[in-house]
């Protein structure tokens, strides 16, 4: 679901030193020229954004709602106030009326929910140079300020994300929230209203006479479509609105309670010191620091939050505790730089040439391809830097080990099985003696001062060409 725009504070970017303009707007450059200050290479040519809207799932979405809307209103109760000669026309309008105002606020905040940015990081956004715990995203090529990860479906970090909701077609953040809160609530309220005000016709509740008025055909139809598309999403939406009010109240995220159940089980485990969870400030200070300071606005639907998102308070007396959550796992190795120019790659040495990306013909791949091919792949070596828990953690993994060994590389099209470098091994064990003489050696055992010329210097090719 949704959420407010982005403050004014957010607006603000800095000029790379090798860029004399200014980028269009804080999400993206304009030009390959500009530079990421946090990053010292080209960034991608295409700003990313999330899935145009609306799409097939928020349409569904909206006609839904209209459907629960008008048909109670037109088939079932008119139809009884017509029959019904004790049901008054006073009480006609007064279950109208309250059916249309919680329908409207419905309307009202899932606009707020489409068409609000969940605000993505601000260009140039650098974590305090003093920190020793900097989170680095390896999609966006930037660092990611503190609560914020990486959606792969908006393809970019998104500020204090708590998940990708498909039913409003955007990402639930730091400038969604609110509104996703006000959304499911008047959701959860409109449809037990409805099932409600359906349930008091079934039952005949405003007839004072002894014989119920007969329903017509579509009437009874009608009845049963209402009570049928209703109760799920009412079952749904409540529980869902329930768990976020009780995330709301202890400040976290639904990916931070993940986080947090991780972070308790290492402790218990002796594999890190313990930390506690430092954005719980108590459930006062939780709840206006997303609905805002007064009670008074809290149902207001244009509300937006005035923090930018990019820093928040902590419990903790530690200055710098927001950036030390979540603390890193011991186990997880720090990620190396992944080429993206074919299906399947044989880890730091080379692609492999026989299978290639099913879309490799694509415009969009091509231009990637391109970029990536004139792009420095070099990422910060800050051991203290690392790329956090995201949305995007489904990912292709590649098991590097040992060149005598068999490397198995995971991917979406499948399993490839690589069976080892026998070259490298024979290599290790013999030396040059093993290979023609006039092979080229390891790069590790090159001479520096000798000058490498393919098909002259080393005429029988490379250690590598023989198995």
């Amino acid at each position: 679901m949704a959420a407010p725009a982005a403050p004014e504070e957010d607006e603000a970017w800095e000029l790379s030193p090798h860029s004399s303009e200014a980028p269009s707007d804080k999400y993206g450059p304009t030009t390959e020229a500009h530079v990421v200050d946090a990053y010292p290479g080209p960034v991608p040519p295409v700003r990313p954004r999330a899935p145009p809207r609306p799409s097939e799932v928020v349409i569904a979405v909206i006609v839904l709602m209209v459907f629960l809307h008008i048909t109670p209103q037109i088939f079932i109760m008119w139809p009884y106030f017509r029959k019904t000669p004790s049901f008054t026309a006073r009480q006609l309008i007064c279950v109208l009326a309250v059916h249309n105002l919680l329908v409207v606020y419905m309307y009202v905040a899932y606009y707020y929910c489409l068409t609000t940015d969940a605000s993505g990081v601000p260009m140039g956004w650098t974590p305090p140079s003093h920190g020793s715990h900097k989170r680095y995203c390896y999609h966006c090529r930037a660092f990611k300020p503190p609560r914020a990860h990486h959606c792969r479906v908006c393809r970019r970090c998104v500020l204090r994300m708590d998940h990708h909701c498909p039913w409003i077609g955007n990402c639930v953040g730091h400038g969604t929230y609110a509104h996703f809160l006000r959304y499911t609530t008047a959701v959860t309220l409109a449809t037990w209203n409805h099932l409600l005000m359906i349930a008091l016709r079934v039952v005949d509740f405003w007839s004072v006479y002894d014989l119920m008025p007969r329903p017509s055909t579509t009437e009874a139809v009608m009845i049963v479509l209402n009570i049928i598309l209703c109760l799920p999403p009412a079952l749904l939406v409540t529980f869902l609105t329930l768990y976020h009010y009780a995330l709301l109240c202890s400040n976290t995220t639904s990916i931070e309670t993940w986080e947090k159940d991780r972070v308790s089980r290492q402790i218990r485990r002796g594999q890190i010191p313990f930390i506690a969870f430092p954005f719980d400030l108590g459930c006062w200070a939780n709840v206006t620091q997303v609905l805002g300071a007064s009670p008074l606005i809290w149902l207001w639907p244009c509300h937006a939050p005035a923090a930018s998102g990019t820093s928040f308070p902590v419990a903790s007396a530690e200055p710098d505790a927001q950036y030390l959550w979540p603390p890193k796992d011991p186990r997880v190795r720090r990620r190396a730089p992944r080429l993206t120019g074919s299906a399947f790659t044989y880890g730091h040495e080379q692609l492999n040439p026989q299978l290639r990306a099913s879309h490799a013909k694509s415009p969009q791949f091509q231009t990637r391809a391109a970029w990536h091919a004139s792009a420095p792949h070099d990422v910060p070596r800050d051991e203290a830097m690392y790329d956090s828990y995201s949305s995007g953690s489904g990912e292709d993994t590649d098991d590097d080990v040992g060149s005598g060994q068999v490397r198995v590389r995971r991917g979406s099209e499948g399993l490839e099985v690589r069976p080892p470098q026998y070259s490298r091994v024979l290599w290790e064990e013999a030396g040059a003696e093993a290979f023609p003489p006039g092979t080229e050696p390891p790069p590790e055992e090159r001479d520096p001062n000798h000058e490498y010329v393919p098909g002259h210097a080393y005429p029988h090719g490379t250690f590598a060409e023989y198995g």
